[in-house]
């Protein structure tokens, strides 16, 4: 590690995790607690600059050369559309139910069930977005609106194309809209502010693409924006204010200090030192639908939900030295009380190499 010109930490080399993965050496799997070891060297100005290409690129074309029967996992599954249609049916069911009660069983309920419910769908709505329901594009843009209307909040289309960039451009400033920006790094600091920073992580989740690099709306978007209005009024004239305000609360919880949200600081953030992806492995990912399958969703983004864990049978050698994490709610903790953790504590790439060209 040295500093740059701009007195930034920074490291040129391959990711060690990733050379013994080049290596096969047939390492057994990484035993030691993920958060023991957070307080390496580091720069809390900034992000970890490393200079290596992306790993996900690197080991997904190993993958396929040692196994490419991995490709019967690619495609589409119909299965997502009729899970989610179930799970906007009963969210729906909820919100009559729920809406009416005192206040405590309100909050309790939104928190516990009605937050869990919004998540899936925002799971969900994650491979539709990556088209991985239909064979059709349009049908998969659709059915995210649809799921749309059991969270209350117009953000199926807005969420699929900035997930996109965080594909194509992950961990390059200024392109990955998952990155957090540099005020956040500035000024997320201490437990106060990191506990603030994740009580009102789905404003800084949806605003902040909108900050670092805005995209003009599309028909799409406009079209999720209207069919919300209309379900959200429909709810509030047939179910009253309580229903409305229940279901959008849920989602909000869904996304904020929950421990369903945790992969939002899981996925990417740098709790291994040079190692930027990270798997959550455990009973929650029942829940959120393999979201915690987060390193093999990268590696192969063509793979739905419900394939996932088969990556891993598939090609254990690539995955089963990898530190992953088990506790979600640990993970929360850890990032508000670690002062080795925070909106620093991610990878990023120095270049833009498109086509084997620097841009």
């Amino acid at each position: 590690m040295f500093l740059n010109p701009q007195g930034l930490l920074e490291d040129s080399n391959q990711p060690e995790l990733l050379k013994e993965q080049e290596k096969r050496n047939g390492h057994s799997s990484y035993k030691e607690s993920i958060f023991a070891n957070t307080n390496f060297e580091k720069n809390m100005s900034y992000f970890h600059i490393m200079g290596h290409d992306e790993p996900h690129a690197i080991r997904r074309k190993q993958i396929l050369q040692k196994h490419p029967e991995i490709k019967i996992l690619f495609g589409p599954d119909l299965m997502s559309a009729w899970l989610g249609v179930g799970i906007v049916l009963a969210q729906f069911w909820c919100i009559n139910f729920f809406a009416t009660t005192n206040w405590l069983w309100y909050l309790v309920s939104s928190y516990c069930i009605g937050a869990v419910l919004s998540h899936a769908l925002h799971a969900l709505m994650h491979d539709f977005t990556h088209y991985l329901c239909f064979e059709s594009m349009q049908y998969n843009k659709l059915m995210a609106i649809f799921l749309n209307f059991g969270q209350g909040v117009p953000s199926a289309i807005t969420f699929g194309r900035y997930h996109s960039d965080h594909h194509t451009f992950m961990n390059l400033p200024d392109l990955d809209p998952d990155l957090p920006s540099q005020w956040e790094i500035d000024h997320v600091k201490g437990p106060l502010l990191k506990f603030l920073f994740m009580l009102f992580l789905p404003l800084f989740y949806s605003l902040r693409p909108m900050f670092i690099r805005p995209l003009v709306p599309n028909k799409y978007e406009i079209l999720n924006l209207v069919s919300i209005i209309i379900s959200n009024s429909l709810i509030y004239i047939y179910m009253g204010p309580s229903a409305l305000g229940w279901l959008i609360l849920s989602t909000y919880f869904g996304l904020s200090i929950h421990p369903l949200a945790a992969h939002l600081i899981t996925e990417h953030y740098e709790f291994i030192n040079r190692l930027e992806t990270y798997n959550y492995l455990g009973i929650a990912n029942f829940l959120i639908l393999n979201l915690g399958y987060h390193t093999e969703h990268h590696d192969f983004p063509n793979i739905p939900w419900s394939r996932l864990p088969l990556v891993k049978k598939i090609a254990p050698e690539f995955y089963d030295q990898l530190p992953y994490h088990t506790n979600y709610t640990l993970a929360i903790l850890a990032y508000i009380f670690d002062g080795y953790m925070g909106p620093f504590s991610r990878i990023v790439r120095k270049e833009l190499k498109l086509n084997g060209k620097t841009k």
